[in-house]
């Protein structure tokens, strides 16, 4: 406690007495200050005790006193001390009367006791106060530390902090559930308070709030975040009934420094634990699901013993696919030797990795894993064990490549522990686990596409390895604001924001998958996010609500035009651990749908039931296309005949020539000679059913 005007009074050595106020003596003392201002007021702040002896003012005259006394009380001055015997020979008694009509306390002070000595006791007290309270800091500090490396760990750690501060504590993990309360008669207490731990877990850390309830008993509750990324990991609420003093404020700082570090794991296991998610994820790839599984062990629960999904994203647009494939690249590239990109990483991917990587995604994502190639070379059996051999050889070693993402965790977290530990935490677009499966979101989605033009890649080709200078069609924007990093000019600003989206759908996977108790593999592969999720489960519907809630949000929206914004997500069938690689085709082939019809998500099982014409709208189809009518085409432009409407006619009637004749107006006889005249043009038979719908197709894909 700091001193107060009690123990002013209890100090014999000072001698002072109560002439009013006597029911205030217990009001704190933070200074006292001798002065004979006629107005102190300006240079107080509140909780003086103020010393005089009247010598300016007239301290008999009941007027002059009471506007004095008036002044001092409303600028917060705890206390009065007059001096007897120095220039009146008691006190004044309308000092004395307007003391005790404002409620202050008036002390008078002998004349043997000099200001200087109340001052220095003061002070005295104040220092003593200060010492017991760093005293009772580093003391705590000792016992919440001892409670942290204990077995129950965060559990303990809360208990300890709730009697240091005579209240109670609780934790929120990443999901905005509560992990741990302490007293346990305060679980339904820190339930109330849900809803803020959400608000300001999804602020930057470090932030902190004070919230409070009608009904949790006046209770003064403190909200800090926990964890020293972009996104807080966990959120520690205390509650007390008044404020923390210096004391309690120790011992919740020393928490909240045990608690980050209980959350933030080493970088050599972030490493390790990246690198083991890519390798299980690689070998289920070549088909080796039984060594992933020797592997992965306990680490992924039952999620590679039941039906499961793949789930592929990454930019709707290829250039900025291939902008950030190179940009993470040429980064890791850069840190692992030195300073400067290796010779064959191109110039302008070299600076934009001479700056420093921003944090979130960039900063976890790790190099790219290659499993696009991976997946791509799988062949028979004996190649896919050759292949299987070097992913084994990926197994986490304690030295090697800059951390990355390793984000696979059993949702079953133990108390005080990240339930996507090492993974980033719940993301600002608010997406939650829903209900249902993936499935029913697919076809859910479609319907709000937003097609734009940005490049492209052949079908079923992902875009990050689309050729420089060709077209894709973009999505619709998904997960752009809400939080996210604001557009810049430089490069490290639009490589923020084009992987912006993949943090956020990756924190909405894992904090669905944490809530809900399953497990989740999150691997970053460079400039695409690629996830094994149960099927039917929290996670898988999570990204489906994911896409789905920003595709309503920004209906219409394209990205074209350099928009990097934008994310495809392409989910494949459901299937067990020996299919894995051909999941992982699926997903990549929905992936490449869902860009060219401009939507946010499709199914593997909704390919089929859309059409095949969309897939057309590339340039290299286009290019295709004109080639194989070109001929056709400068033969009509010479004015000797209309070849191509006549096989458009004869085509869109089945080879019927009566019904074609009719809708050109010709003569069949005439149609049947510009048939035989397109087979010599192009040097190909209309009898072949291959070269019937190859020009269909081509006709289709140039209007």
């Amino acid at each position: 406690m700091p001193p107060t005007l009690a123990t002013l009074v209890q100090n014999s050595a000072l001698r002072l007495s109560v002439l009013a106020g006597h029911d205030r003596l217990d009001s704190a003392v933070r200074w006292a200050h001798a002065s004979e201002l006629a107005d102190p007021t300006p240079y107080m702040d509140g909780g003086e005790l103020i010393l005089f002896t009247g010598l300016k003012l007239d301290a008999a005259d009941p007027e002059t006193m009471h506007t004095y006394v008036e002044k001092l009380v409303s600028k917060g001055v705890v206390g009065l001390g007059f001096a007897a015997g120095v220039n009146y020979e008691g006190v004044p008694q309308a000092l004395v009367d307007a003391c005790r009509g404002a409620h202050l306390p008036l002390l008078e002070v002998p004349r043997r006791t000099p200001f200087i000595a109340i001052s220095k006791a003061v002070s005295a007290d104040i220092a003593a106060e200060q010492y017991r309270a760093v005293t009772a800091g580093f003391d705590a500090q000792r016992e919440m530390t001892r409670a942290a490396l204990s077995r129950e760990g965060p559990s303990a750690l809360l208990a300890r902090l709730a009697s240091q501060v005579d209240g109670w504590a609780a934790l929120y993990d990443a999901s905005g559930s509560v992990v741990a309360t302490a007293p346990a008669w305060a679980v339904r207490r820190a339930a109330r308070f849900v809803g803020d731990a959400e608000r300001l877990r999804d602020r930057p850390t470090p932030a902190s709030a004070v919230v409070s309830e009608a009904d949790s008993g006046d209770d003064r509750v403190e909200l800090q975040s926990i964890g020293s990324g972009r996104r807080a990991k966990a959120v520690l609420a205390v509650g007390t009934a008044a404020p923390l003093g210096t004391a309690e404020r120790y011992a919740v700082n020393s928490a909240i420094a045990l608690l980050t570090l209980t959350m933030e794991r080493s970088r050599a296991l972030q490493e390790a634990e990246q690198r083991l998610g890519a390798a299980v994820l690689k070998m289920l790839l070549v088909g080796e699901g039984e060594h992933a599984r020797a592997v992965a062990g306990q680490l992924y629960g039952g999620l590679l013993d039941a039906p499961m999904r793949v789930i592929v994203a990454e930019p709707a647009s290829a250039a900025a696919a291939r902008f950030a494939q190179e940009s993470i690249a040429a980064a890791h590239t850069s840190q692992m030797l030195g300073s400067a990109a290796a010779p064959s990483v191109p110039a302008a991917s070299a600076a934009r990795a001479s700056s420093q990587m921003p944090s979130g995604y960039l900063a976890r994502a790790g190099e790219p894993c290659g499993l696009s190639d991976l997946a791509a070379t799988t062949g028979p059996s004996a190649t896919a064990s050759t292949t299987a051999d070097t992913a084994r050889s990926a197994v986490p070693k304690p030295t090697g490549k800059p951390p990355g993402r390793p984000t696979a965790k059993p949702s079953a977290t133990k108390a005080g522990t990240d339930p996507r530990a090492g993974t980033g935490t719940k993301a600002g677009t608010g997406a939650r686990a829903g209900t249902g499966q993936a499935g029913g979101a697919g076809s859910a989605v479609q319907g709000s596409a937003a097609v734009g033009r940005d490049g492209a890649a052949a079908p079923a080709v992902s875009s990050a390895s689309a050729p420089t200078g060709t077209s894709v069609t973009s999505g619709v924007v998904v997960g752009a604001g809400g939080g996210g990093p604001q557009a810049e000019a430089s490069d490290s600003g639009r490589l923020s924001r084009i992987v912006w989206p993949l943090e956020e759908l990756a924190d909405a996977v894992e904090t669905a998958a944490a809530r809900n108790g399953e497990a989740v593999l999150v691997v970053p592969d460079g400039a695409r996010l690629v996830v094994l999720a149960s099927d039917g489960g929290a996670a898988a519907a999570a990204c489906a609500e994911f896409a789905a809630t920003a595709s309503a949000a920004q209906p219409g929206q394209r990205t074209g035009g350099g928009g990097d914004e934008g994310l495809a997500i392409g989910v494949s069938a459901p299937v067990g651990l020996s299919a894995a690689a051909v999941a992982f085709k699926q997903a990549d082939q929905a992936l490449s749908v869902a860009r060219r019809r401009g939507v946010a998500l499709v199914e593997h099982e909704d390919v089929a039931a859309g059409s095949v014409l969309p897939l057309l709208a590339d340039d290299a189809v286009r290019a295709f296309a004109d080639g194989l009518l070109r001929a056709l085409r400068e033969h009509d432009a010479n004015g000797r005949g209309d070849l191509v409407a006549s096989l458009r006619a004869w085509l869109s009637r089945h080879g019927q020539w009566d019904a074609a004749a009719a809708e050109l107006g010709v003569h069949r006889h005439t149609l049947r000679y510009r048939m035989r005249r397109v087979e010599e043009i192009l040097g190909r038979s209309l009898d072949d059913p291959d070269v019937r719908m190859e020009l269909w197709l081509a006709l289709k894909a140039t209007g």
